[in-house]
């Protein structure tokens, strides 16, 4: 790509409409994660301790058991409340989306493809980010000001929590999210200095020089500093019980050095600029011979690496790369009815929660006492499944792993200094966030499971499913 050509998708997409854009996927992805949730019967203000009529925000978590996982009693699985959690943010989305295309649509009219009149045109973009600003923090109840008060409220808990209090589940997810939205904090500085007097929309971050260099970066590795200070809360909180967290902080930390790293690749340029020539450099992305990019690329495969295996294991708690000396976290019982002619029915020397009434259907092979006389579930899966058919969770896994080496290599700031791929990683931005959107699934998923809140739930054995289905219809 020449650079008539890179000026060109510039003037049809400016940074600052791209970093717009990706938050309006950012919120359509939201969203149909809390719809298609609803759908499948998921309390999910239940499951995320969102609800404020039910859970007070001042209202900790139950507290964690020496194993380092909260309590988790069996709750009846109530049917989704009658307000759907989404409707407000898919009239929030229409206002988003309406006001983008409008300042879109002008900003296209007044510059006609001259790339000489994009900056003439700066006025219509900072028109719009203003706009998007004042509607998050509009104070009239309009806009969807409960959803964007819990937004604003859960954001200020995530970067000013102390230590002494409870990390909330939706917390978790919200800082989760931000994480795949790190290179998007990184463009947004570009963008302001874009829109701010002096700027323009044909710079990038290779005409940032000074400190402000290194706020890209610094800007990026926020979401993970955020996580990673509140896996140490939940350490401190736990009393030093919940040791996962300290290997949870370490999958955050691991991020830094490639972006700090990354962020020293234009020393690597300078270098090979000096030795080869500006033409290699610029062209070629690989420079092995270089230590910190040698450094950098290792750190990459780490953090992908220890991420992905944290994914699979803890986030959406498979076997599929679970060792036997790690066990899986416990499952609370799950009750099925049974036949009458079968068991008797409980009376006060029996009571409901006997387990002769309770099945525990999470088996290891690898366990004796979790030996099941029933076939086992999908290999690598787990015995609990809410979607179906499993094939839906080896495909999760697949596209998981691929897009995160993909994410890892492009969170690098230095990607920008090759020009011909900014297209490109526009297009990985809106992947990860595909991706993020993918993993909320099975981790909110999980966590119902986990706090007994899953409805229908899939035995993952077909055998355990029969007997199931044969219990269940014969009671």
């Amino acid at each position: 790509m020449d650079g008539e050509d890179l000026l060109a998708s510039s003037a049809f997409l400016p940074l600052p409409f791209r970093v717009l854009s990706l938050v309006g996927l950012g919120i359509v992805c939201w969203t149909t994660n809390l719809h298609f949730l609803h759908l499948l019967g998921i309390d999910t203000s239940s499951v995320l301790e969102s609800r404020t009529d039910k859970i007070p925000l001042s209202t900790p978590p139950s507290p964690p058991t020496p194993g380092g996982n909260r309590l988790r009693t069996r709750h009846p699985v109530h049917p989704p409340p009658s307000h759907s959690p989404y409707a407000p943010l898919y009239r929030l989305l229409f206002y988003y989306n309406a006001w983008l295309l409008t300042c879109y649509a002008l900003y296209n009219l007044s510059v006609k493809g001259d790339m000489q009149k994009m900056d003439q045109a700066r006025v219509i973009i900072t028109l719009a980010a203003a706009g998007v600003v004042a509607g998050l923090f509009c104070p009239f109840n309009i806009l969807a000001k409960r959803e964007r008060d819990i937004f604003l409220h859960a954001v200020r808990r995530c970067i000013f929590g102390t230590y002494h209090q409870p990390v909330y589940f939706c917390d978790v997810i919200l800082a989760d999210i931000f994480t795949s939205f790190a290179k998007v904090l990184g463009d947004l500085w570009v963008s302001a200095y874009m829109l701010l007097p002096g700027g323009s929309l044909m710079m990038s971050n290779l005409d940032i020089h000074g400190w402000s260099e290194w706020a890209i970066p610094a800007l990026i590795s926020l979401p993970y500093a955020v996580r990673f200070k509140q896996c140490l809360a939940e350490y401190y909180y736990s009393k030093g019980t919940n040791t996962r967290s300290l290997w949870n902080a370490l999958k955050y930390a691991s991020s830094f050095p490639v972006i700090f790293l990354s962020a020293m690749q234009k020393q690597v340029i300078a270098d090979v600029t000096a030795s080869k020539g500006a033409d290699v450099a610029l062209k070629t992305t690989w420079h092995g011979e270089h230590h910190i990019f040698r450094f950098w690329l290792i750190s990459v495969a780490i953090s992908t690496l220890y991420s992905f295996w944290w994914d699979i294991t803890n986030d959406w708690g498979m076997d599929l790369l679970r060792t036997q000396s790690l066990p899986s976290t416990p499952l609370p019982p799950q009750p099925i009815r049974l036949p009458p002619s079968r068991i008797p029915t409980p009376g006060p020397e029996l009571p409901v929660s006997s387990p002769l009434l309770e099945v525990h259907p999470h088996h290891h092979p690898s366990s004796p006492q979790g030996r099941s006389s029933f076939r086992s579930y999908p290999y690598g899966l787990r015995s609990q499944l809410v979607y179906r058919p499993p094939a839906v969770y080896y495909a999760a896994i697949a596209l998981n792993l691929i897009l995160r080496f993909t994410w890892s290599m492009r969170l690098s700031p230095h990607m920008h200094t090759f020009a011909e791929l900014e297209t490109g990683v526009f297009v990985v931005e809106a992947c990860e966030l595909l991706r993020r959107w993918l993993w909320v699934f099975f981790r909110v998923e999980w966590e119902a499971i986990k706090k007994g809140l899953a409805p229908d739930v899939m035995l993952g054995g077909p055998g355990e499913m029969e007997m199931s289905e044969r219990l269940t219809s014969s009671s």
